[in-house]
């Protein structure tokens, strides 16, 4: 079982979950002035966080199921081949896991855990209330033996919270999460990760591989990946009483080779004047300007993990699939620290 420090939540007793925390504020997460901003001047772009809507979600749900969107069956695939090695590699030990959604694949990771050590505690970060309680019903109907606490909030209130948790820990990090994530995103990421672990604790991340165009372009380009990524401005129309007409776009999603990532875009197909009333902001998009809503970095694996090694965590092992498209790798916080670059050292991925 998990100790924590005084004054943290304790984890729920065995066949019970616990849920602590209210759902994160809609100001937290979408934040006007910093949408007004992003819009304002070309390039124009969208926080990829609006697509996370209820409608966006469930799309979500119905991409990972496409033929071309390898991604969510190739992570899975690689769990279901190599969780117990890397169980045995960490051996018993808690899990907290950042942008947990419903924990699909993480229950792969839990039971080669169970089956290993029996009683397991798991703590699942997300900010919505609801996908949490589908997680713990998903893991716990088909294990008993799990300790299952559920965090609603961002990943500093998980991070937060894995800072508490007294011995070895696995902080894990699967599906998209880095991938999307911007330069900043991403080194604000990994300081507050090394901030939050001591030396000898491990990290799991997930993390796309770059490929032939053919197969990025094919994944982003179904009609799933066309839905979700016009329903973009359908959350922006709702949320701030917009009124960008969705006929009046085109889904662009292309392969930007010298950035090493896909990009996904909405193209205006006519000049038009868009208003975003609560906002209390308009904007002129001329025909043929395009709003980026997404990058999905594709990376070459040695790079990324030299990124890594930036910020004190050592590659331990890392396990791909048969085809080389997609990689879990495991690190571990190394004991001494190292000094930080200035700038994030993300070209490094380059």
């Amino acid at each position: 079982m998990v100790q924590h420090r005084p004054g943290t939540a304790a984890v729920a007793k065995r066949n019970e979950y616990n849920i602590i925390g209210a759902d994160v504020p809609d100001e937290t997460l979408f934040k006007g002035d910093l949408l007004v901003a992003s819009l304002s001047a070309p390039p124009r772009t969208v926080n990829s966080i609006y697509y996370y809507d209820d409608t966006g979600s469930r799309l979500f749900e119905r991409l990972c199921e496409e033929e071309t969107y390898y991604l969510f069956r190739t992570e899975k695939e690689i769990l279901t081949q190599h969780a117990t090695s890397i169980a045995d590699i960490t051996g018993p030990i808690p899990l907290v896991e950042l942008g947990s959604g419903n924990a699909e694949k993480t229950r792969l990771l839990i039971d080669a855990y169970v089956k290993a050590y029996g009683q397991t505690s798991y703590a699942a970060v997300d900010i919505n209330h609801s996908i949490l309680e589908r997680a713990a019903e998903n893991i716990l109907s088909v294990t008993s033996d799990l300790d299952f606490l559920g965090i609603v909030g961002t990943y500093q209130t998980g991070l937060a919270q894995a800072a508490n948790l007294i011995g070895p820990k696995l902080l894990v990090c699967l599906g998209s999460t880095m991938g999307n994530m911007h330069d900043d995103e991403l080194h604000n990421l990994l300081l507050e990760a090394r901030s939050a672990l001591s030396p000898g604790d491990y990290f799991l991340v997930g993390i796309d591989l770059d490929k032939e165009t053919e197969i990025l372009e094919a994944a982003y380009n179904n009609q799933t990946a066309i839905l979700t990524n016009l329903c973009v401005l359908q959350h922006l129309n709702w949320r701030f009483s917009g009124d960008f007409d969705l006929f009046k776009f085109r889904h662009v999603a292309f392969h930007n080779k010298s950035l090493h990532r896909m990009e996904s875009h909405l193209e205006a197909m006519q000049d038009q004047l868009i208003n975003l009333q609560k906002l209390k902001f308009s904007f002129q998009l001329e025909q043929g300007e395009m709003i980026r809503t997404e990058i999905m970095r594709k990376v070459d694996l040695h790079a990324f993990h030299d990124v890594f090694i930036e910020y004190n965590f050592r590659s331990v092992q890392h396990w791909t699939d048969s085809n080389q498209w997609y990689a879990v790798s495991l690190f571990q916080l190394a004991a001494e620290s190292t000094e930080l670059e200035s700038k994030p050292p993300m070209e490094k991925m380059l």
